[in-house]
């Protein structure tokens, strides 16, 4: 038997959002007589510990801090932090080429704008075949302005070989924005875990006081403005006063560096004040190793995502742990749910939906009980992480048949 391809993965952030539950997923699906998984990693955080676990060998190699807090975002405008992040990028592209080489990798495999430009920026693809993973849109214009990350993406983009997109979504949106990358686009979901034992969310509800009989409504998402956690908390107000019983829970926290973003928690803390019920809604910060303790205990989870979701991780985490959903019906999500057969689907940002929705599930058993069984099943079919790493396998077979 030949000598498996070892895959060099280039990761950004060191905190788990849903962006490294697909790298962790993906990395368990892979063979590992045909594929081995190496990562460098670009903070501090519990991803590498977890990369450990799952026996890939994680190299800390933390972002300077310029470099760190540039948003994809930026504009024009934001000259003097650009400069900063120029001083520091040539330092950093030696320490990405060092690592490449070390790890002998055949495939660089990146995850997020700043390590697909660097990857780019650094000439990783020479010698090696480089895929760019995308997991999110492309970032919006501003007054006609292309932001920075999308400047950077056109003017690199003959660099990589291949680009995966979580979503056929997220594949069309850059496809029109950049027809260039059409024909280097491929399509590959994200998995998730369909054969771990169910968990149990009984002293996972102990832990945040939530009582055997409370129905239990949870979102986890990471704490950006875009993903709802306060369209969330307004429809639970309606909810509450229904069904004074229910109680809710935010998992998640914030997670970038970026300017512009951090402070969401508390903001999210003072809304549920501001609401008037902040005693029924508990924030448990990231779980990281109990999240399937987290979604055992809810007979709910929400996605109330504002804008277009690139996929929605946590839906098939939801789905597979035989949690009934509700989605905000945009993007990805469209290609996870089918409203009425593997959950409901409810407008984006419409909180009068959203908590009709979550009424007539928290008072119809018999319907959370199908919605889930069938979601289950084709989380099983679609989704597990067996299915995604043939899948993403194909994908690395078709760079390494093409030429160096």
């Amino acid at each position: 038997m030949s000598k498996p391809r070892t895959v060099l993965y280039l990761n950004t952030s060191g905190q788990v959002g849903g962006a490294e539950r697909c790298l962790l997923s993906l990395l368990a699906g892979l063979d590992q007589d045909r594929y081995r998984g190496r990562a460098l990693v670009g903070s501090k955080g519990p991803l590498t510990a977890m990369l450990e676990r799952h026996q890939i060998a994680a190299t800390m190699a933390e972002l300077p801090p310029a470099l760190r807090q540039l948003s994809r975002y930026h504009h024009r405008r934001g000259i003097g932090r650009r400069a900063a992040a120029g001083l520091e990028l040539p330092g950093y592209l030696w320490r990405l080429r060092a690592v490449a080489h070390e790890s002998a990798a055949e495939i660089i495999h990146s995850n997020g704008w700043k390590m697909h430009m660097m990857s780019a920026l650094a000439r990783l693809g020479a010698g090696r075949r480089l895929l760019w993973h995308l997991h999110d849109f492309p970032a919006p214009k501003r007054a006609e302005e292309e932001p920075l990350s999308n400047r950077m993406l056109a003017r690199l983009a003959a660099t990589p070989r291949l680009l995966v997109a979580n979503s056929h979504a997220v594949a069309r949106a850059y496809s029109v924005r950049f027809p260039s990358l059409a024909g280097k686009m491929r399509v590959v979901h994200n998995g998730v875990d369909t054969e771990a034992e169910p968990a149990d969310g009984t002293a996972w509800r102990r832990r945040w006081g939530l009582a055997a009989d409370d129905l239990v409504v949870g979102m986890v998402a990471i704490f950006a403005p875009w993903k709802g956690q306060d369209v969330f908390l307004k429809a639970a107000r309606t909810v509450i006063e229904l069904a004074p019983r229910t109680r809710f829970v935010l998992v998640g926290d914030d997670i970038y560096d970026t300017a512009g973003h951090g402070g969401r928690r508390v903001e999210l803390e003072r809304l549920a004040r501001d609401l008037g019920i902040a005693e029924a809604v508990r924030f448990t910060g990231f779980v990281d190793e109990d999240i399937a303790a987290a979604y055992a205990s809810l007979d709910v989870m929400v996605h109330a995502s504002t804008a277009p979701e690139p996929f929605g991780r946590t839906l098939i985490e939801a789905m597979a742990a035989g949690v009934p959903v509700i989605a905000a019906n945009d993007g990805g999500v469209q290609e996870i749910i089918e409203t009425e057969k593997y959950g409901l689907l409810t407008p984006p940002g419409d909180v009068d939906a959203l908590s009709k929705a979550l009424l007539r599930l928290l008072n119809d058993g018999a319907l959370r009980q199908r919605l889930a069984h069938q979601a289950q099943e084709r989380v099983r079919s679609e989704f597990s992480e067996k299915a995604i790493g043939d899948k993403m396998m194909a994908v690395y077979d078709e760079l390494m048949a093409g030429p160096e």
